[in-house]
């Protein structure tokens, strides 16, 4: 599944580049920024982190946990906070060769002059440089990342097999990307209004982590002004922790068992 979500990616970013171009200007960097990234990560957090929860119960060495007092706490520390080093490391490579190649294609040379336009916000432009701009957009990318994570830390721990979670959380992701893209193209069809089919599609849009890296619900979906930024920035971070927090107590419940 985890070489399924590669594949999709590779796919969709080419169907972009021969329907489309490469960018011929910062504008469109900035628009089409998840495209340099969004399946790629999630390929990446679903092919290295399922083991970290599963690797003692595998090799049959999860009694080693409860050998110290604070053990079962500080084993699951570690891990969580790897994975959330894992997801900022793969972000910072991603955007970091993806603004290096595209940057380097249309030249730098607006790179710091303001945002002039923009197709997720109406009305107030993000008071930032275009640099900048494509930089929070990736920040925006590892918010929804650590998201992902959390969701797939928590599954590991339920299935207790590496493969097998591999399968339900790359499945899992493709089935809310095929809802991303309902949802984004019946937000482009004014013409045809909502109804309670789409509710939904929608209301599995707002806590969808494939939708908060796909910057879907950072942009156009719940909010139309950069002051609003901080409404999907607040629930995508209290959706992480409620998520590492079940972690924590199934752990919690695990090692004593």
């Amino acid at each position: 599944m985890g070489y399924l979500l590669g594949a999709a990616y590779l796919l969709f970013s080419l169907i972009q580049y021969w329907r489309y171009g490469f960018p011929n200007s910062w504008f469109e960097i900035q628009q089409d920024i998840y495209l340099y990234g969004n399946t790629l990560t999630a390929f990446l957090i679903v092919m290295g982190l399922p083991r970290l929860m599963c690797c003692e119960q595998e090799y049959g060495t999860d009694h080693t946990i409860r050998v110290s007092e604070r053990g079962t706490f500080l084993v699951w520390r570690s891990k969580s906070l790897f994975a959330v080093g894992y997801c900022a490391a793969v972000v910072a490579v991603i955007g970091t060769v993806s603004l290096l190649f595209h940057g380097g294609l249309i030249g730098f040379r607006d790179a710091l002059a303001p945002v002039s336009e923009s197709q997720a916000f109406s009305g107030e432009l993000p008071p930032l440089s275009n640099l900048a701009y494509c930089i929070v957009q990736y920040g925006f990318l590892f918010l929804g990342a650590v998201y992902f994570a959390g969701f797939v830390l928590l599954a590991a721990q339920i299935t207790q097999h590496t493969t097998l979670t591999i399968f339900l959380c790359g499945g899992v992701y493709l089935a809310l990307l095929g809802c991303a893209a309902v949802v984004h193209f019946s937000i482009q069809d004014i013409q045809q209004p909502f109804t309670l089919m789409d509710l939904p599609f929608l209301l599995l849009q707002g806590v969808s982590f494939a939708a908060f890296m796909s910057q879907q619900n950072f942009s156009h979906l719940f909010i139309r002004q950069w002051n609003d930024i901080w409404k999907p920035v607040a629930l995508v971070i209290l959706l992480s922790g409620l998520e590492f927090g079940a972690s924590w107590r199934l752990w919690r419940r695990r090692a004593r068992t």
